[in-house]
């Protein structure tokens, strides 16, 4: 969705409405609990895999597809979302979308089947591709620009804590109630939600207005995330049988069609996102670290809480309290991300988050005592700082190399971006380990497959757990190598400056060549190419 430069530079000078204090109250509590919702719901089922796939009797490639459709669904309307949003009304568009997570939450909590499970967590990435842009959004068409940075910092913290807080209470339900009650967390939340933004939050007109809704653009994208998803997940199934058409043809079909969509979003009035936005280098550099480092992230924890119950035999709940470590620096980093930018700035902040990464990965799946309670504890710990340095800062040089109006496009991007890489991480990471499973486990073992330890004793138990083990292993070696990347990416493609970072007056700077296209267009440069 976008409008004509000179809108685009006009809708930088309107001034948010007034609004009461209780308005804002109502409306950044609605922000936090939809949004809440959604992260607790998404790092509460990540511990939940193991017994789904008992209690469900799905096959690993059901299992990955329990946690893959949710991102497949969010990361393909994403942007789709912000554009209705502007369209038929933010508020009404954030109601909608919770509205449709609850119900599909009490779906996928009646699943009786995989496919059915399935169907609810596709019904649940509608939802979260609805409210999600709208939650921030939300908070620019009501705060104004002296307390918006406040209410964002807050919106972020919560939903930290919200994330961390999903892994202890998703363990401790699937180990002592059942995985089912997982997805009725959300239910308080969405309810209280809708009830406050409906009483408390008056629905407002966006300033500009698209001329229409990109729906080409929405179907090419479905179809080029689930394309190459299915490809990849195929992979990871050995009995399916690895035939070039059986997943090279979706996988083809796929790039084809996120092909097409470069082409139609070159074409058409209103895009999901606008072609002029990727002339500035800083944009494209903080994209590439979202897909790195959302990758790395994205594909590993699909399967660690698998590894620690079925190779080094965690209970859920175990598993769930260890990953509160996350938490803790969270809590600590987060209130000082402000100060932290001002004094290191925006590049030193994600190198060394990425670096960070690189550390948590290697004590998560190489150290030696990556299998006792007390080192997944820490390799968490290591995680949690790393996102509370990265988070932050990506958020603010958003905010810094965008035009004020085009935040919100910006940020669903870089959303789409974060979402996609987990999507593709979640099929990629899902062949790779199923590969090196292959490679380690005996015969006996290789017939049962991965996921099925409860079933092994002795000698063969034994195989598994080594075969899970080095599967881990590769997993994490493969984490190390996208974060470094991250890592260089940020050191030598990002704009140093944050605070006092001039924001360019229009999305459309000049185009450029090379490397220079891609990475060069910094802040300064995009401000100079409009003089």
């Amino acid at each position: 969705m976008t409008t004509s430069t000179s809108d685009m530079a006009a809708a930088d000078d309107v001034e948010t409405p007034p609004s009461t204090r209780l308005q804002r109250t109502a409306v950044l509590t609605a922000s936090i609990l939809g949004s809440s919702m959604a992260f607790v719901n998404g790092t509460a089922v990540t511990l939940a895999l193991d017994p789904i796939q008992t209690g469900l009797g799905a096959t690993l490639s059901e299992v990955l597809w329990v946690a893959s459709i949710y991102m497949l669904f969010i990361s393909a309307l994403m942007l789709i979302g912000g554009a209705i949003g502007d369209f038929y009304g933010r508020r009404a568009i954030y109601m909608t979308g919770v509205a449709g997570f609850v119900g599909a939450s009490i779906m996928c909590a009646l699943a009786t089947s995989p496919e059915m499970l399935i169907a609810g967590r596709a019904l649940q990435g509608v939802g979260a591709a609805l409210l999600t842009p709208m939650s921030l959004t939300l908070l620019s068409d009501y705060f104004p620009k002296t307390s918006r940075g406040m209410a964002i910092g807050l919106w972020s913290l919560a939903s930290a804590v919200m994330t961390a807080v999903g892994p202890p209470v998703g363990g401790w339900l699937a180990e002592n109630a059942s995985w089912r009650t997982i997805f009725l967390l959300p239910l308080p939340f969405g309810i209280l939600a809708l009830f406050i933004a409906w009483w408390f939050v008056p629905a407002r007109k966006p300033a500009r207005v698209p001329d229409r809704v990109d729906y080409w653009g929405a179907i090419l994208a479905v179809i080029g995330f689930a394309g190459i998803a299915y490809g990849f997940i195929t992979l990871s199934e050995p009995q399916a049988g690895h035939t070039a058409l059986k997943w090279g043809a979706p996988i083809m079909i796929g790039l084809v069609a996120l092909l097409a969509l470069v082409v139609v979003e070159r074409n058409v009035s209103c895009p999901m996102a606008p072609p002029s936005l990727f002339g500035i280098g800083t944009f494209n550099a903080l994209n590439i670290i979202t897909l790195l480092l959302y990758g790395a992230m994205g594909g590993i924890f699909v399967f660690y809480p698998i590894v620690l119950t079925d190779a080094y035999g965690f209970g859920m709940d175990e598993v769930g309290t260890a990953f509160l470590g996350f938490a803790l620096p969270m809590i600590v980093i987060t209130p000082l991300a402000s100060r932290l930018l001002r004094r290191f700035g925006i590049r030193a902040m994600l190198a060394l988050g990425s670096l960070v990464g690189v550390a948590a990965f290697g004590t998560m799946g190489l150290s030696p005592y990556a299998g006792t309670y007390w080192g997944v504890f820490l390799s968490i710990s290591i995680f949690g700082a790393g996102i509370a340095l990265v988070v932050p800062s990506m958020n603010m040089a958003l905010f810094n190399t965008t035009p004020e109006d085009a935040h919100g496009v910006a940020s669903g991007i870089n959303n789409t971006c974060a979402r996609a890489a987990t999507l593709f991480a979640i099929a990629g990471y899902g062949a790779a380990a199923s590969h090196q499973f292959y490679q380690v486990a005996n015969p006996a073992v290789a017939l049962l497959g991965y996921g099925a330890g409860d079933a092994l004793t002795g000698a063969n138990a034994q195989n598994y757990r080594e075969a899970m083990i080095s599967s881990f292993q590769t997993l994490a070696w493969i984490s190390i190598a996208l974060c470094f990347f991250g890592f260089l990416v940020a050191a030598f493609f990002i704009d140093g400056s944050i605070e006092k970072a001039p924001r360019p007056k229009k999305a459309n700077p000049q185009p450029r060549t090379g490397v220079r296209r891609l990475f060069g267009a910094s802040v300064d440069d995009s401000v100079r190419s409009e003089d």
